[in-house]
């Protein structure tokens, strides 16, 4: 009789510690998105750079819309060059920063625009990828920029860089299926604001310090 009582028991305190884990992860899923996972951020890898930071910092620059993938619509290479811009303006690198309308095909295409625009440099970057969270995350973003010297045609800044953001994949190991079987199925939240977005931000005020001069940007 004992014996069975203290089975009993036993059992009774699994299944108590059990709701308690299923009430724990349902509210970690009513509280937090996947889509919020934190994105995992590059360095930015620079191929080209001044020898002499300041000597550019007198330097007018032209920003033309960004050639994107062919799956992107052209205005989205407008809009990543008008936040670049506004970055490089809120940074204060350069004295004056304008967007410049014209698509461009090849560098020697941009070169053309910035001297017909006026400016000394000329902005001309890349949006090699550009992919949005599912509701288990994983959007990710690669970037390249060039900054030319409109004037000589050589590249004063070449800099590229990456973020990923992991996948939140379900753990179908045997514990866990155990554990969900005696728990109420999980309830995914809104996915809120995009991650894609902001990911593109990070990475232009990445590339902006660096023009700036930093060695190192925040991880």
């Amino acid at each position: 009789m004992w014996a069975k009582l203290t089975l009993y028991l036993l059992l009774g305190g699994m299944l108590c510690w059990l709701s308690a884990c299923a009430v724990v992860d349902g509210e970690r899923s009513r509280t937090g998105s996947t889509i919020q996972v934190r994105p995992h951020k590059g360095a930015p890898v620079v191929y080209i750079h001044p020898r002499d930071h300041e000597s550019y910092r007198r330097a007018t620059v032209g920003v033309l819309p960004f050639r994107v993938p062919a799956n992107q619509q052209p205005e989205q290479g407008a809009a990543l060059g008008a936040l670049f811009r506004d970055i490089l303006l809120a940074k204060e690198i350069f004295p004056s920063v304008r967007q410049l309308p014209q698509y461009y095909g090849d560098f020697d295409q941009a070169i053309e625009y910035g001297r017909r625009a006026g400016v000394d440099l000329v902005l001309a970057g890349d949006l090699h990828r550009a992919l949005d969270a599912t509701e288990l995350g994983g959007a990710r973003a690669a970037v390249s920029v060039r900054l030319i010297n409109v004037h000589t045609g050589n590249t004063v800044w070449h800099i590229s860089q990456a973020m990923d953001q992991p996948v939140d994949h379900h753990d179908a190991g045997i514990w866990n299926r155990f554990k969900e079987s005696f728990s109420p199925p999980v309830i995914r939240p809104s996915q809120g604001a995009p991650p894609l977005p902001n990911m593109l931000a990070a990475i232009a005020v990445d590339m902006a310090e660096v023009m700036a001069g930093a060695g190192a940007v925040r991880r």
